[in-house]
């Protein structure tokens, strides 16, 4: 298994946008970590379409990741 300690997050323009990485008013930092960890699958599946391989199912899970980053942002914030 890789050590993952430090590891490097990538996030492409396309994923920032689904996420919507700069949109935080409160500037919470849980918030920020949440989006960034969604940005960072979101980029990888995209890498994964652009290899021609299993579209229909990364696109699915691209589109349950934005629902999973938006409840988790909401629970975060609840009661701020």
């Amino acid at each position: 298994m890789n050590d993952t300690a430090n590891m490097k997050v990538n996030m492409s323009p396309g994923a920032r946008a689904a996420v919507r990485l700069e949109f935080n008013p409160s500037s919470d930092d849980r918030v920020h970590r949440l989006k960034v960890l969604a940005a960072a699958f979101i980029t990888e599946c995209e890498a994964v379409r652009n290899e021609g391989i299993g579209a229909r199912e990364v696109s699915i899970a691209i589109t349950h990741m934005e629902t999973a980053a938006m409840w988790a942002v909401k629970a975060a914030t609840a009661g701020k």
